[in-house]
């Protein structure tokens, strides 16, 4: 079996003197790796935007109430 790899996340290719059995396993481990750096980054996207929400929200008390009242 040949065990080509994807260049940056090194996630398992199919091949063409693969057998399709191997291959198929493969495949299924390729988009599962996939599915979780997807998950993982969606969730990191998720947190800087509720972080960036919360520095504007406290920019905008401070200037409504006219004082640093909270740290940005």
């Amino acid at each position: 079996m040949i065990e080509d790899k994807t260049t940056f996340f090194s996630l398992p290719l199919p091949h063409p003197d693969n057998l399709l059995q191997q291959d198929v396993t493969r495949i299924k481990t390729a988009i599962t790796g996939l599915d979780r750096l997807l998950y993982i980054q969606t969730n990191l996207r998720r947190q800087q935007d509720d972080l960036l929400n919360e520095r504007l929200r406290k920019a905008k008390l401070n200037q409504i109430l006219g004082e640093q009242l909270f740290t940005i």
